[in-house]
């Protein structure tokens, strides 16, 4: 399924507004399609794109239940 021109134009603005060079290597339309996937607003995506990227580095249990509870209850 893929996003509306219109997610996918306001997800290619969150990009720009958030990375210094653009897009950078996440295309909008991908990025708005996971945010529909997960059911996460594009903050929500970007930081669980962030832990992801983080490789796990400085979590723990708390830190692990935020990010579920984030996942679970996060929203457009």
């Amino acid at each position: 399924m893929s996003a509306p021109a219109a997610k996918v134009r306001a997800a290619r603005g969150f990009l720009r507004s958030k990375l210094s060079a653009g897009t950078g290597d996440i295309p909008p339309r991908a990025f708005a399609n996971a945010s529909d996937e997960l059911g996460l607003n594009f903050s929500g995506v970007a930081s669980v794109l962030a832990r992801l990227y983080s490789g796990g580095q400085n979590s723990d249990f708390y830190r692990e239940q935020a990010l579920e509870a984030n996942l679970r209850g996060g929203g457009q």
